[in-house]
């Protein structure tokens, strides 16, 4: 038993000083990150402890990301990392954790600005308004999502009707997965009964479409809803995008 913990401690010892001196910089060149669209200006550090420098997935810029190993999970292979990351559009925060055959993410919260979104339409960006994840999780194998859960919120309608003098609520629903995809079923109402229900999907390969249908009889907020490019359908106002990989 001696010798099997003696063995043991050894193990780890060699696997962490492998993370303490392996860079970072060299492990994503090797990644094939780049070949999945993502990008970045510098990475500094180790696998122990490092900084990614200006990150960006596709048009979409994420900012500075760190990360930081958490030592007791080499015990068990599966090294987890604390995750931070921060730029002009959203920050959030992580626990990611590499496995032979998934990536697996834990106490995802995040926030992002409805504007700093490269792929939406600009009408939809500039209604401002944040996106927020709290309690996310998920799990990534080379087939897509395959586990997924959290709530999404968004205040972008609230922002848009207060501009027009009205009320109303946080849109939020939750986080799943089909199809190795991504889903998001949101819905919300406002003091006079209107309703929002918005449908997405997005694949971690870039591709994804989205859905909003609104349901008012508010005549100034069917202007607004108009003038930003929702088209009426069977009595809703709805807006519909889509985004094909290799297509901006």
């Amino acid at each position: 038993m001696r010798k099997l913990l003696l063995l043991i401690l050894f193990i780890v010892i060699l696997i962490a000083g492998v993370f303490a001196f392996t860079p970072l910089g060299f492990v994503l060149s090797q990644s094939g990150a780049g070949g999945l669209g993502a990008g970045w200006a510098k990475a500094d550090g180790t696998l122990m402890k490092g900084r990614i420098s200006g990150l960006y997935v596709g048009t979409q810029p994420i900012g500075d990301v760190s990360l930081e190993l958490r030592p007791l999970s080499l015990l068990s292979l599966r090294p987890s990392y604390d995750i931070q990351w921060g730029g002009a559009g959203g920050q959030g925060t992580a626990v990611l954790t590499l496995s032979r055959s998934a990536l697996i993410g834990d106490d995802v919260r995040m926030r992002q600005e409805i504007g700093a979104l490269e792929g939406l339409d600009p009408a939809v960006r500039a209604m401002g308004g944040s996106l927020d994840i709290t309690d996310g999780a998920f799990r990534l194998t080379q087939t897509g999502c395959t586990e997924a859960s959290g709530q999404l919120s968004t205040n972008t309608l609230s922002t848009l009707a207060a501009q027009y003098g009205r009320q109303f609520g946080e849109i939020s629903g939750p986080i799943s997965c089909d199809g190795g995809a991504f889903v998001l079923a949101m819905e919300g109402s406002s003091e006079a009964n209107d309703r929002v229900i918005i449908d997405a999907r997005a694949a971690p390969s870039g591709q994804g479409e989205f859905s909003t249908r609104v349901m008012t009889q508010d005549a100034q907020i069917i202007i607004a809803l108009t003038q930003i490019g929702f088209v009426r359908e069977n009595g809703e106002f709805v807006y519909r995008q889509a985004r094909t990989v290799g297509l901006q």
